[in-house]
């Protein structure tokens, strides 16, 4: 194992880590050297006690996906039998047991679904937005987008409008 501390020190000086630092950091199992120099820079920026997080969650609407890639460990492709697309209801209710655990937001995302155009995408975000109304939706990766667009032959301005909108 290779001594950290020089990457340490020119993390502390202000400069960029390469791939390879960043790579050592990783592997490393020193974690105090690690957080204090984390803590230390953290000061920097904030120099308060004060440190705060959110509450969120991750709901993957779907694992239909037409696309085989390396990205997530849950998709199937499409006509599979342990397929899911959850209902608004289903989606509703990991809300709910969010925000009973204090939650503020979620992370919306799934598989590339071969059939899902954008009124699919519209119409839970209108009822998540009506029922959820200062909940915060993170919703959909550019892949997703980018499928939209594919199959409704829009393109991504219109899409993000109407996702916006909706």
């Amino acid at each position: 194992m290779s001594d950290i501390q020089p990457i340490l020190d020119k993390v502390l000086d202000g400069e960029r880590l390469i791939a390879a630092d960043a790579a050592a950091l990783l592997e490393s199992n020193d974690f105090v050297r690690i957080g204090l120099a984390a803590h230390e820079i953290r000061m920097r920026k904030n120099p308060t006690d004060v440190v705060t997080y959110v509450i969120d969650r991750n709901i993957n609407y779907t694992n239909v996906c037409n696309v085989v890639c390396t990205f997530c460990a849950f998709y199937r492709r499409p006509g599979k039998p342990d397929t899911y697309v959850h209902s608004i209801e289903e989606i509703c209710k990991r809300i709910d047991e969010t925000i009973a655990l204090g939650g503020t937001g979620v992370l919306m995302q799934g598989g590339l679904h071969p059939d899902f155009n954008i009124e699919w995408y519209e119409n839970p975000l209108s009822t998540l937005h009506a029922k959820y109304p200062t909940f915060q939706l993170h919703c959909f990766s550019p892949p997703e987008i980018h499928n939209i667009s594919l199959i409704s032959k829009l393109d991504y301005v219109s899409i993000m409008q109407r996702l916006k909108d909706a």
